[in-house]
């Protein structure tokens, strides 16, 4: 007997016409439940084939299949083992019993609820690969939404010698992203959402995998700091791959020198200042599903004690530092960005007069500038009480000095990015000290 059948038509992926006269075919929306329900009412057989048209379905397959008297009740589904499928038993070949169907599916969540499911193994069944493409760790989203396809693989470019896993989505309910690896460098991903970040797909099913994701770059960048040389070398002896800028005028600039250097797509900064804790490996990476964006870790104070992203390592993203040109009073903010609350070392940048100074002055600015919080109000507190440890006073006239200066200009934003410049800072401080 000859059953009814419907073939589910998936947009931008090449079909393979149904072997089968009387077929109906149907686009492919939401998930095969969906089109289930919206079909059956409309079969006339006892039973009733539904498959995807991106399966080769020829005379090798059984389509003369009848369910034995135990399994008449049963959705029988057949899935590829065949060596140019994807392993999931979620296949994309069914034989419905319709009225069976019909009796349950108005309370089934989800067409795997279905009472019983005969799954069968078919190593004849072929199915359209799915394409690669590779992605920039440091602007992913580019390559994702300028792809079409239903489903493609998405995989880091620094892995493009890995075999990827052996498996295919399912269809059976709304798309869903797929992830491989701590790291989630290998993705299965559902085409065509203009997204921002992987984040924003609300359906994801994670899977182990063995790989090692790339380190990153680490770059030392120093100016005039005395301590330079001593936690260069330090830097430089527990991980040899890091690298130094030195010297370079204009934090812009020195910003842009370290990202140029780099060879991953992010790169660990790493200032002249920090004394960075034995467990600081470096190992961090970048969450793959997230915008691009900056990760700015904790440093100790020791003369404010205060523990914050304040002269402390940061992730910096190539792309985003090269792309920041006119920055605002903070080049990491002007960014997005995100806190790791994991304390990297202690800042000793109270080193002489002028540094313990210029450095208070420009980090009270930022702080006045920005929108009062509990948290940001709690800092300038801290920052104008005196504190402790060598150049306290300095430091402690630095923010003192910023607040002042901020009120004089009336938080005029030209006013403020003066204190961008080294030589001008050290212009005002001299001018201070005198006074």
């Amino acid at each position: 007997m000859m059953f009814d059948s419907v073939q589910v038509r998936f947009k931008d992926i090449a079909f393979y016409p149904s072997p089968l006269a009387n077929t109906r075919q149907v686009p492919f929306i939401g998930s095969y439940f969906d089109i289930l329900k919206g079909v059956v009412e409309d079969i006339e057989t006892e039973y009733f084939w539904l498959f995807a048209s991106f399966c080769k379905l020829d005379r090798n397959f059984d389509w003369n299949y009848i369910p034995e008297q135990h399994e008449k009740d049963q959705i029988h589904v057949w899935y590829t083992t065949h060596p140019k499928g994807g392993l999931n038993k979620e296949g994309n070949v069914f034989l419905i019993p319709t009225e069976k169907f019909k009796q349950q599916m108005h309370s089934l969540n989800y067409l795997r609820d279905f009472k019983d499911i005969n799954y069968h193994a078919s190593p004849v069944l072929e199915v359209q690969p799915i394409n690669t493409k590779y992605f920039e760790l440091q602007d992913p989203y580019k390559g994702y939404n300028d792809t079409p396809m239903l489903y493609h693989w998405f995989v880091n470019r620094d892995l493009q010698d890995i075999k990827l896993p052996n498996f295919y989505p399912s269809f059976w309910e709304d798309e869903k992203m797929y992830t491989w690896g701590k790291t989630k460098d290998i993705m299965l991903v559902p085409g065509n959402k203009n997204i921002k970040q992987f984040y924003d797909i609300d359906r994801q099913v994670y899977f182990d995998h063995d790989y090692e994701p790339k380190p990153m770059d680490i770059v030392f960048l120093s100016y005039d700091e005395p301590s330079a040389e001593k936690y260069w070398q330090v830097l430089k002896d527990k991980f040899p791959r890091a690298k130094r800028i030195q010297g370079v005028k204009g934090r812009t600039q020195a910003y842009h020198a370290a990202a140029a250097m780099s060879d991953t797509d992010y790169f660990f900064a790493v200032f002249p200042t920090i004394e960075l804790n034995e467990d600081f490996d470096f190992t961090f990476q970048p969450d793959r599903l997230r915008e691009a964006c900056h990760y700015i870790f904790h440093a100790k104070n020791p003369v404010t004690g205060l523990e914050y992203g304040h002269r402390a390592v940061i992730l910096y993203n190539k792309h985003l530092c090269l792309s920041t040109i006119h920055p605002n009073l903070d080049f990491t903010l002007s960014q997005p960005h995100t806190v790791i609350p994991q304390l990297c070392g202690t800042s000793h940048f109270n080193q002489t007069p002028e540094i313990s100074w210029r450095v208070a002055f420009r980090e009270v600015l930022k702080l006045c500038e920005m929108k009062p919080t509990v948290e940001s109000r709690y800092r300038l507190k801290k920052w104008c009480e005196l504190g402790q440890g060598e150049y306290a006073s300095y430091v402690h006239r630095g923010a003192l000095d910023a607040v002042e200066y901020y009120k004089e200009t009336n938080g005029d934003k030209k006013a403020l990015m003066l204190s961008y410049e080294l030589e001008w800072l050290k212009e005002k401080f001299n001018s201070i000290s005198k006074v």
